[in-house]
Protein backbone atom coordinates (compact mmCIF):
# COMPACT_ATOMS: atom_id res chain seq x y z
CA UNK A 1 0.00 0.00 0.00
CA UNK A 2 1.40 3.61 -1.34
CA UNK A 3 0.86 6.37 1.30
CA UNK A 4 1.97 10.27 1.15
CA UNK A 5 4.29 12.33 3.39
CA UNK A 6 2.87 13.34 6.18
CA UNK A 7 1.69 17.37 6.75
CA UNK A 8 0.98 19.13 9.06
CA UNK A 9 -2.91 18.38 10.49
CA UNK A 10 -3.94 21.77 9.25
CA UNK A 11 -2.59 21.31 5.78
CA UNK A 12 -2.74 17.76 5.86
CA UNK A 13 -6.39 17.81 3.37
CA UNK A 14 -5.36 20.82 1.45
CA UNK A 15 -2.03 19.44 0.30
CA UNK A 16 -3.11 15.67 -0.40
CA UNK A 17 -5.70 17.59 -2.88
CA UNK A 18 -3.13 19.39 -4.45
CA UNK A 19 -0.49 15.74 -4.50
CA UNK A 20 -3.35 14.15 -5.71
CA UNK A 21 -4.14 16.58 -8.47
CA UNK A 22 -0.98 17.20 -9.86
CA UNK A 23 -0.06 13.01 -9.94
CA UNK A 24 -3.38 11.96 -11.34
CA UNK A 25 -2.27 14.39 -14.31
CA UNK A 26 1.03 13.87 -14.65
CA UNK A 27 1.26 10.23 -14.60
CA UNK A 28 -2.11 10.39 -16.92
CA UNK A 29 0.20 12.33 -19.59
CA UNK A 30 2.32 9.55 -19.91
CA UNK A 31 -0.33 7.13 -20.67
CA UNK A 32 -1.45 9.82 -23.49
CA UNK A 33 2.37 9.94 -24.41
CA UNK A 34 2.42 6.12 -24.70
CA UNK A 35 -0.50 6.24 -26.82
CA UNK A 36 0.68 9.16 -28.56
CA UNK A 37 4.48 7.75 -29.33
CA UNK A 38 3.04 4.69 -30.32
CA UNK A 39 0.42 5.17 -32.50
CA UNK A 40 2.50 8.02 -34.39
CA UNK A 41 4.20 5.75 -36.47
CA UNK A 42 1.69 4.43 -37.81
CA UNK A 43 0.59 8.11 -39.90
CA UNK A 44 4.06 8.58 -40.16
CA UNK A 45 5.21 5.36 -41.34
CA UNK A 46 4.79 5.99 -45.49
CA UNK A 47 6.62 9.43 -44.81
CA UNK A 48 9.27 6.83 -43.38
CA UNK A 49 9.36 4.19 -45.67
CA UNK A 50 9.88 6.44 -48.48
CA UNK A 51 13.03 8.74 -46.96
CA UNK A 52 14.49 5.15 -46.15
CA UNK A 53 13.87 2.63 -48.70
CA UNK A 54 12.28 0.71 -46.20
CA UNK A 55 9.61 -2.63 -47.15
CA UNK A 56 6.49 -3.61 -45.36
CA UNK A 57 8.98 -6.05 -44.09
CA UNK A 58 11.38 -3.99 -42.19
CA UNK A 59 8.58 -1.90 -41.47
CA UNK A 60 7.41 -4.80 -39.06
CA UNK A 61 10.00 -4.80 -36.99
CA UNK A 62 9.89 -0.72 -36.40
CA UNK A 63 6.53 -1.35 -35.16
CA UNK A 64 7.46 -4.24 -33.36
CA UNK A 65 10.41 -2.80 -31.30
CA UNK A 66 8.69 -0.21 -29.02
CA UNK A 67 6.96 -2.54 -27.69
CA UNK A 68 9.94 -5.02 -27.38
CA UNK A 69 11.30 -2.43 -25.16
CA UNK A 70 8.12 -1.92 -22.77
CA UNK A 71 8.29 -6.04 -22.49
CA UNK A 72 11.32 -5.38 -20.68
CA UNK A 73 10.88 -2.00 -18.93
CA UNK A 74 7.41 -3.67 -17.56
CA UNK A 75 9.37 -5.96 -15.52
CA UNK A 76 12.99 -4.15 -14.45
CA UNK A 77 11.72 -0.43 -13.36
CA UNK A 78 9.37 -1.78 -11.05
CA UNK A 79 11.81 -3.81 -9.19
CA UNK A 80 14.29 0.02 -8.93
CA UNK A 81 10.84 1.67 -7.76
CA UNK A 82 10.99 -0.50 -4.69
CA UNK A 83 14.31 0.69 -4.16
CA UNK A 84 14.18 4.55 -5.08
CA UNK A 85 10.59 5.22 -5.14
CA UNK A 86 8.50 5.94 -8.07
CA UNK A 87 9.08 10.19 -8.05
CA UNK A 88 12.00 8.73 -9.33
CA UNK A 89 11.38 6.15 -11.62
CA UNK A 90 9.04 8.43 -13.50
CA UNK A 91 11.15 11.11 -13.70
CA UNK A 92 14.18 9.12 -15.29
CA UNK A 93 11.93 7.21 -17.46
CA UNK A 94 10.48 10.24 -19.23
CA UNK A 95 13.57 11.57 -19.57
CA UNK A 96 14.71 8.73 -21.57
CA UNK A 97 11.90 8.15 -23.52
CA UNK A 98 11.52 12.28 -24.41
CA UNK A 99 15.40 11.82 -25.39
CA UNK A 100 15.57 8.52 -27.38
CA UNK A 101 12.26 9.44 -29.21
CA UNK A 102 13.81 13.07 -30.38
CA UNK A 103 16.73 11.45 -31.56
CA UNK A 104 14.47 9.41 -33.66
CA UNK A 105 14.61 11.64 -35.76
CA UNK A 106 17.56 11.81 -36.80
CA UNK A 107 17.87 7.81 -37.63
CA UNK A 108 19.40 7.19 -41.20
CA UNK A 109 18.64 3.54 -41.86
CA UNK A 110 15.84 0.84 -40.35
CA UNK A 111 18.48 -0.62 -37.97
CA UNK A 112 19.23 3.20 -36.27
CA UNK A 113 15.15 3.70 -36.58
CA UNK A 114 14.78 -0.13 -34.89
CA UNK A 115 17.35 0.43 -31.95
CA UNK A 116 16.14 3.98 -30.84
CA UNK A 117 12.65 2.56 -30.69
CA UNK A 118 13.34 -0.58 -28.55
CA UNK A 119 15.43 2.09 -26.55
CA UNK A 120 12.49 4.55 -26.39
CA UNK A 121 9.73 1.75 -25.55
CA UNK A 122 12.28 0.30 -22.68
CA UNK A 123 11.64 3.70 -20.93
CA UNK A 124 8.00 4.24 -21.84
CA UNK A 125 7.30 0.77 -20.89
CA UNK A 126 8.96 1.61 -16.86
CA UNK A 127 7.16 4.21 -16.28
CA UNK A 128 3.51 2.94 -16.68
CA UNK A 129 3.27 0.72 -13.72
CA UNK A 130 4.41 3.23 -11.29
CA UNK A 131 1.97 5.55 -12.87
CA UNK A 132 -0.41 3.30 -11.81
CA UNK A 133 0.33 2.69 -8.41
CA UNK A 134 0.76 6.44 -8.11
CA UNK A 135 -2.47 6.94 -9.30
CA UNK A 136 -4.36 4.41 -7.11
CA UNK A 137 -2.37 6.02 -4.01
CA UNK A 138 -4.27 9.53 -4.92
CA UNK A 139 -7.38 8.72 -5.92
CA UNK A 140 -10.30 9.03 -3.65
CA UNK A 141 -11.36 5.68 -2.93
CA UNK A 142 -15.26 6.40 -3.96
CA UNK A 143 -13.91 7.70 -7.17
CA UNK A 144 -10.99 4.92 -7.57
CA UNK A 145 -12.68 3.20 -10.29
CA UNK A 146 -13.25 6.41 -12.52
CA UNK A 147 -9.98 7.88 -12.01
CA UNK A 148 -8.10 4.98 -13.04
CA UNK A 149 -10.40 4.56 -16.13
CA UNK A 150 -9.59 8.49 -17.23
CA UNK A 151 -5.74 7.30 -16.37
CA UNK A 152 -6.20 4.76 -19.76
CA UNK A 153 -8.16 7.34 -21.17
CA UNK A 154 -5.22 9.52 -21.74
CA UNK A 155 -3.75 6.69 -23.57
CA UNK A 156 -6.88 6.37 -26.04
CA UNK A 157 -6.43 10.56 -26.35
CA UNK A 158 -3.04 9.81 -27.45
CA UNK A 159 -4.30 7.02 -30.39
CA UNK A 160 -6.83 10.05 -31.36
CA UNK A 161 -4.51 12.65 -31.81
CA UNK A 162 -1.79 10.49 -33.25
CA UNK A 163 -2.80 11.58 -37.11
CA UNK A 164 -3.80 14.88 -36.19
CA UNK A 165 0.11 15.33 -35.17
CA UNK A 166 1.34 14.19 -38.47
CA UNK A 167 -1.07 16.26 -40.64
CA UNK A 168 0.34 19.16 -38.45
CA UNK A 169 4.09 18.03 -39.08
CA UNK A 170 3.60 17.53 -42.55
CA UNK A 171 5.41 20.58 -43.61
CA UNK A 172 7.91 19.91 -41.81
CA UNK A 173 8.79 15.94 -42.64
CA UNK A 174 8.62 12.84 -40.68
CA UNK A 175 11.85 14.03 -38.57
CA UNK A 176 10.24 16.98 -37.29
CA UNK A 177 7.58 15.35 -35.60
CA UNK A 178 9.53 12.63 -33.45
CA UNK A 179 12.03 15.52 -32.67
CA UNK A 180 9.29 17.68 -31.13
CA UNK A 181 7.37 15.16 -29.35
CA UNK A 182 10.62 13.68 -27.86
CA UNK A 183 10.71 17.64 -26.65
CA UNK A 184 7.68 17.39 -24.97
CA UNK A 185 8.13 14.28 -23.17
CA UNK A 186 11.11 16.13 -21.89
CA UNK A 187 8.78 18.65 -20.77
CA UNK A 188 6.61 16.34 -19.23
CA UNK A 189 9.70 14.91 -16.78
CA UNK A 190 10.17 18.08 -16.10
CA UNK A 191 6.61 18.90 -14.72
CA UNK A 192 7.28 15.77 -13.36
CA UNK A 193 10.09 17.05 -11.29
CA UNK A 194 8.67 20.16 -10.31
CA UNK A 195 5.45 18.95 -8.85
CA UNK A 196 5.27 15.22 -8.66
CA UNK A 197 5.22 14.29 -4.73
CA UNK A 198 7.40 11.47 -3.23
CA UNK A 199 5.14 8.17 -2.53
CA UNK A 200 6.46 6.18 0.54
CA UNK A 201 6.38 2.59 1.00
CA UNK A 202 4.89 1.03 3.84
CA UNK A 203 7.37 -1.29 5.86
CA UNK A 204 4.50 -4.35 4.67
CA UNK A 205 4.91 -3.54 0.97
CA UNK A 206 8.76 -3.61 0.74
CA UNK A 207 8.79 -6.66 3.01
CA UNK A 208 6.79 -7.99 0.23
CA UNK A 209 9.45 -7.51 -2.70
CA UNK A 210 11.44 -10.84 -1.52
CA UNK A 211 8.56 -12.91 -2.04
CA UNK A 212 8.49 -12.05 -5.65
CA UNK A 213 9.47 -15.82 -6.79
CA UNK A 214 6.82 -17.41 -4.41
CA UNK A 215 3.95 -15.08 -5.57
CA UNK A 216 4.83 -16.14 -9.23
CA UNK A 217 4.85 -19.55 -8.79
CA UNK A 218 1.19 -18.64 -7.21
CA UNK A 219 0.21 -17.08 -10.52
CA UNK A 220 1.13 -20.23 -12.21
CA UNK A 221 -0.41 -22.83 -9.93
CA UNK A 222 -4.70 -23.76 -8.96
CA UNK A 223 -6.35 -22.09 -8.34
CA UNK A 224 -4.83 -19.26 -10.87
CA UNK A 225 -3.55 -20.95 -13.38
CA UNK A 226 -6.53 -21.29 -15.67
CA UNK A 227 -6.99 -17.53 -15.02
CA UNK A 228 -3.58 -16.53 -15.14
CA UNK A 229 -3.15 -17.95 -18.47
CA UNK A 230 -6.64 -16.75 -20.00
CA UNK A 231 -6.01 -13.11 -18.88
CA UNK A 232 -2.79 -13.14 -20.83
CA UNK A 233 -4.65 -14.52 -24.16
CA UNK A 234 -6.90 -11.76 -23.46
CA UNK A 235 -4.15 -9.07 -22.92
CA UNK A 236 -2.03 -10.49 -25.97
CA UNK A 237 -5.27 -10.14 -28.12
CA UNK A 238 -6.73 -6.78 -27.24
CA UNK A 239 -3.06 -4.94 -27.01
CA UNK A 240 -2.71 -6.81 -30.56
CA UNK A 241 -5.84 -4.91 -31.65
CA UNK A 242 -5.19 -1.67 -29.75
CA UNK A 243 -1.28 -1.36 -30.83
CA UNK A 244 -0.62 -3.71 -34.41
CA UNK A 245 -3.99 -1.90 -36.13
CA UNK A 246 -3.03 1.34 -35.58
CA UNK A 247 0.74 0.87 -36.99
CA UNK A 248 -0.44 -0.87 -40.01
CA UNK A 249 -4.08 0.66 -40.91
CA UNK A 250 -2.61 4.04 -42.29
CA UNK A 251 -0.27 1.84 -44.83
CA UNK A 252 -3.27 -0.01 -45.82
CA UNK A 253 -5.13 2.10 -46.58
CA UNK A 254 -2.51 4.20 -48.45
CA UNK A 255 -2.36 0.52 -50.19
CA UNK A 256 -6.01 0.23 -51.43
CA UNK A 257 -5.83 3.61 -53.18
CA UNK A 258 -7.36 6.07 -50.17
CA UNK A 259 -5.59 9.34 -49.86
CA UNK A 260 -2.87 10.19 -47.99
CA UNK A 261 -4.47 12.71 -45.61
CA UNK A 262 -7.60 9.83 -45.07
CA UNK A 263 -5.09 7.27 -44.09
CA UNK A 264 -3.19 9.82 -41.30
CA UNK A 265 -6.40 10.33 -40.01
CA UNK A 266 -8.15 7.18 -40.00
CA UNK A 267 -6.16 6.25 -36.13
CA UNK A 268 -7.67 9.28 -34.83
CA UNK A 269 -10.90 8.55 -35.74
CA UNK A 270 -10.89 4.88 -34.73
CA UNK A 271 -9.33 6.35 -31.31
CA UNK A 272 -12.25 8.70 -30.84
CA UNK A 273 -14.39 6.01 -30.47
CA UNK A 274 -12.44 4.67 -27.80
CA UNK A 275 -11.86 7.76 -25.64
CA UNK A 276 -16.34 8.15 -26.14
CA UNK A 277 -16.83 4.52 -24.72
CA UNK A 278 -14.22 4.39 -21.98
CA UNK A 279 -15.59 7.12 -20.25
CA UNK A 280 -18.21 5.01 -20.10
CA UNK A 281 -17.35 1.64 -19.58
CA UNK A 282 -17.05 1.91 -15.94
CA UNK A 283 -20.40 3.31 -15.17
CA UNK A 284 -21.62 -0.35 -17.50
CA UNK A 285 -19.50 -2.40 -16.01
CA UNK A 286 -20.30 -1.23 -12.21
CA UNK A 287 -24.41 -1.71 -13.04
CA UNK A 288 -24.21 -4.78 -15.82
CA UNK A 289 -20.70 -6.74 -14.63
CA UNK A 290 -17.72 -7.20 -16.47
CA UNK A 291 -18.48 -10.81 -18.49
CA UNK A 292 -22.22 -9.27 -20.17
CA UNK A 293 -20.84 -5.78 -21.43
CA UNK A 294 -16.86 -6.53 -22.75
CA UNK A 295 -18.02 -9.93 -23.94
CA UNK A 296 -20.60 -7.81 -26.04
CA UNK A 297 -18.55 -5.41 -27.04
CA UNK A 298 -15.98 -7.41 -28.37
CA UNK A 299 -18.79 -9.26 -30.45
CA UNK A 300 -19.90 -6.26 -32.19
CA UNK A 301 -16.06 -5.11 -32.70
CA UNK A 302 -15.26 -8.37 -34.41
CA UNK A 303 -18.47 -7.96 -36.72
CA UNK A 304 -16.94 -4.12 -37.09
CA UNK A 305 -13.91 -4.71 -38.18
CA UNK A 306 -14.79 -7.82 -40.44
CA UNK A 307 -16.67 -5.38 -42.09
CA UNK A 308 -14.19 -2.43 -42.40
CA UNK A 309 -12.50 -5.04 -44.08
CA UNK A 310 -14.49 -6.06 -46.85
CA UNK A 311 -15.21 -2.17 -47.57
CA UNK A 312 -11.77 -1.02 -47.10
CA UNK A 313 -10.96 0.12 -50.40
CA UNK A 314 -15.14 0.52 -51.95
CA UNK A 315 -16.73 2.07 -49.15
CA UNK A 316 -17.71 6.08 -49.19
CA UNK A 317 -15.54 8.16 -46.81
CA UNK A 318 -18.41 8.90 -44.78
CA UNK A 319 -19.37 5.10 -44.26
CA UNK A 320 -15.59 4.33 -43.60
CA UNK A 321 -15.60 6.65 -40.97
CA UNK A 322 -18.14 5.80 -39.45
CA UNK A 323 -17.54 2.20 -39.30
CA UNK A 324 -14.17 2.97 -37.80
CA UNK A 325 -15.45 5.14 -34.82
CA UNK A 326 -18.16 2.24 -34.21
CA UNK A 327 -15.21 -0.26 -34.27
CA UNK A 328 -13.23 1.92 -32.20
CA UNK A 329 -15.88 2.39 -29.54
CA UNK A 330 -16.62 -1.16 -28.87
CA UNK A 331 -12.90 -2.36 -29.36
CA UNK A 332 -10.94 0.31 -26.94
CA UNK A 333 -14.11 0.32 -24.85
CA UNK A 334 -13.62 -3.10 -24.23
CA UNK A 335 -9.94 -2.33 -23.90
CA UNK A 336 -10.33 0.04 -20.74
CA UNK A 337 -12.65 -2.14 -19.37
CA UNK A 338 -10.15 -5.62 -19.21
CA UNK A 339 -8.14 -3.63 -16.73
CA UNK A 340 -11.16 -4.09 -14.07
CA UNK A 341 -11.49 -7.50 -14.65
CA UNK A 342 -7.27 -7.82 -14.31
CA UNK A 343 -7.53 -5.53 -11.20
CA UNK A 344 -10.36 -7.48 -9.40
CA UNK A 345 -8.91 -11.27 -10.19
CA UNK A 346 -5.67 -11.38 -7.88
CA UNK A 347 -5.98 -10.79 -4.29
CA UNK A 348 -4.09 -7.76 -2.59
CA UNK A 349 -0.74 -9.84 -1.70
CA UNK A 350 -0.75 -11.25 -5.75
CA UNK A 351 -2.19 -8.10 -7.55
CA UNK A 352 0.82 -5.87 -8.05
CA UNK A 353 2.87 -9.10 -10.16
CA UNK A 354 -0.22 -10.45 -11.77
CA UNK A 355 -0.94 -7.06 -13.21
CA UNK A 356 2.67 -6.44 -14.36
CA UNK A 357 3.51 -9.92 -15.65
CA UNK A 358 0.14 -9.79 -17.58
CA UNK A 359 0.77 -6.36 -19.16
CA UNK A 360 4.26 -7.49 -20.42
CA UNK A 361 3.10 -10.90 -21.65
CA UNK A 362 0.69 -8.89 -23.29
CA UNK A 363 2.93 -7.07 -25.25
CA UNK A 364 3.76 -10.60 -27.37
CA UNK A 365 1.18 -10.78 -29.62
CA UNK A 366 1.71 -6.96 -30.78
CA UNK A 367 5.69 -8.01 -31.09
CA UNK A 368 4.57 -10.72 -33.15
CA UNK A 369 1.82 -9.61 -35.35
CA UNK A 370 2.98 -6.27 -36.51
CA UNK A 371 6.16 -8.69 -38.09
CA UNK A 372 3.72 -11.58 -39.56
CA UNK A 373 1.42 -8.70 -40.82
CA UNK A 374 4.94 -7.39 -43.01
CA UNK A 375 6.12 -10.29 -44.12
CA UNK A 376 2.25 -11.31 -45.27
CA UNK A 377 1.32 -7.92 -47.35
CA UNK A 378 5.57 -8.72 -49.55
CA UNK A 379 4.37 -12.46 -50.23
CA UNK A 380 0.63 -11.24 -51.74
CA UNK A 381 -1.76 -10.93 -48.63
CA UNK A 382 -4.87 -8.52 -50.01
CA UNK A 383 -4.87 -5.44 -47.85
CA UNK A 384 -8.38 -5.96 -47.24
CA UNK A 385 -7.84 -9.41 -45.81
CA UNK A 386 -5.51 -8.38 -43.44
CA UNK A 387 -7.90 -5.32 -41.77
CA UNK A 388 -10.44 -8.87 -41.84
CA UNK A 389 -8.61 -11.04 -39.68
CA UNK A 390 -8.13 -7.82 -37.02
CA UNK A 391 -11.68 -9.32 -35.93
CA UNK A 392 -9.90 -13.08 -34.87
CA UNK A 393 -7.99 -11.52 -31.82
CA UNK A 394 -11.29 -9.77 -30.54
CA UNK A 395 -13.35 -13.23 -30.72
CA UNK A 396 -10.61 -14.97 -28.90
CA UNK A 397 -10.42 -12.13 -26.15
CA UNK A 398 -14.21 -12.69 -26.03
CA UNK A 399 -13.85 -16.29 -25.42
CA UNK A 400 -11.14 -15.53 -23.10
CA UNK A 401 -13.38 -13.19 -20.67
CA UNK A 402 -15.84 -16.23 -20.77
CA UNK A 403 -13.49 -18.61 -19.00
CA UNK A 404 -12.07 -15.89 -16.52
CA UNK A 405 -15.46 -15.28 -15.37
CA UNK A 406 -15.76 -19.33 -14.77
CA UNK A 407 -12.72 -19.59 -13.01
CA UNK A 408 -13.74 -17.28 -10.62
CA UNK A 409 -17.44 -19.06 -10.31
CA UNK A 410 -15.17 -21.74 -9.45
CA UNK A 411 -12.54 -19.88 -7.06
CA UNK A 412 -16.01 -18.39 -5.08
Amino acid sequence: MLMFKEAAPAEKAERLSRSATAIIAICSTAYFLDGLIHTVMGPLAPSIAKALSLSNAQLGPIFSANLIGQMFGLILFPLAAARTGHRAVIIVTLLGFGLFQLLSGFAQDSQQLFALRLVTGFFLGGSLPSCLAMVTAAAPPRRRGFIITVLFTGYGAGCAIAGLVSLLFILGGWRVAMVLLGAICLLAAGAAWRWLEEPILEAASAAAAPRAARIAATLMAPPYLIGTMMLWVLFISMLTISYCLNSWLPILMVQVGRSASLASMSVSIFGLGGIIAALGVGALIDRFGPTRVLVTSLTISAVLLLWIGQVLATAPVALLALLLVLAGFFALGAYAGINVVLASFYPHHLRALGIGMTKSIGRVGTIIAPVLIGFGLDAGMQQTTVMSLFAAPAILAAGALLVIAATRRVME
